[in-house]
């Protein structure tokens, strides 16, 4: 459920945030998202990027924890990185009774959370598959394209895609590889794949990131006209191949309902509203956009 901060609060209340990499351009926008949501509430948030001379740091992200914790704010909304290694700093938290929300990234086990923000990544496969059945009516060989290998939404969406694509005997994964949630490796994936399959050997190839839309449209350059791309999340340029009709479909992940609902919780959670809180898991609507619905749905972010 999309939730919007509401009226202001009668007490002023600090928020921290650790967002593990400010220069995504989807974690980019949740952060903006939580400043606006702040700013609506009559809060005050810091946001601060949890990377170091543009390399994503987890010791950066519990550093910045720490200070938040040594400041005293009255909250915490955590993107981390490395779901168990920063768990000492949230337990820090937990010492000091600062409420810790985990937004778009999970903490791992030892440390307590409020409740985290997010998707559900085994949905998001699953609506997914669903996507690429529909496209190709339940029949064909198909290639998937993994994200970071071991990441846990690349573990859970890949499960669930078998797990769907087990139901339709006539559907074929022929091929997986790798993309690392890249557009130059995706690319490079479809081009392989071009090169073994050629412009009619696949009915589809099925991504688990918004870099599809790079790939879709080399492949539609080069003449195939014919294999349904299918992506997940939902940025501009997504957006605009599917509209171009370069890529079938994708999952809408928004970034902005990610971060506002973090921050309507935290604030919740700071007035006494805790029953408003959904635990131990707020999950995001994924809203499925093809052709049908793309231009009554804009994107909110540029990848």
């Amino acid at each position: 459920m999309a939730t919007s901060a509401g009226a202001k609060t009668t007490h002023h209340f600090v928020i921290g945030s650790v967002i593990n990499d400010l220069s995504n351009p989807f974690l980019a926008t949740m952060g903006k998202a939580e400043q606006a949501a702040a700013a609506k509430a009559g809060a005050t948030i810091h946001v601060v990027s949890g990377s170091s001379s543009g390399t994503i740091s987890i010791g950066t992200q519990i550093a910045e924890v720490k200070q938040f914790v040594s400041e005293h704010v009255n909250a915490i909304l955590l993107t981390a990185s490395n779901p168990q290694a920063i768990v000492p700093a949230v337990k820090l938290a937990n010492k000091a009774k600062i409420p810790v929300f985990a937004v778009n990234t999970t903490v791992g086990k030892g440390a307590k959370t409020v409740t985290f923000v997010g998707d559900n990544d085994y949905q998001y496969g699953t609506e997914e598959a669903k996507l690429l059945v529909q496209a190709i009516h339940g029949r064909g060989n198909v290639a998937l394209l993994e994200g970071v290998l071991g990441d846990s939404p690349e573990v859970l969406r890949t499960n669930a895609i078998h797990a769907v694509l087990k139901k339709y005997p006539h559907i074929k994964v022929v091929s997986t590889l790798v993309d690392n949630w890249t557009n130059p490796q995706n690319i490079t994936d479809v081009q392989d794949l071009m090169s073994k399959y050629g412009t009619h050997g696949l009915q589809a190839v099925i991504a688990e990131g918004p870099e599809m839309y790079a790939g879709a449209e080399l492949a539609r350059s080069r003449g195939d006209k014919t294999t349904a791309f299918i992506a997940g999340d939902y940025s501009k340029q997504v957006q605009q191949a599917i509209e171009r009709g370069a890529l079938y479909g994708t999952v809408d992940q928004s970034p902005a309902t990610e971060g506002t609902m973090a921050v309507q919780y935290a604030v919740d959670y700071l007035t006494g509203k805790r029953s408003k809180i959904k635990t131990p898991q707020a999950y995001i609507p994924l809203p499925l956009i093809t052709k049908a619905n793309v231009r009554k749905i804009n994107a909110t972010w540029s990848s």
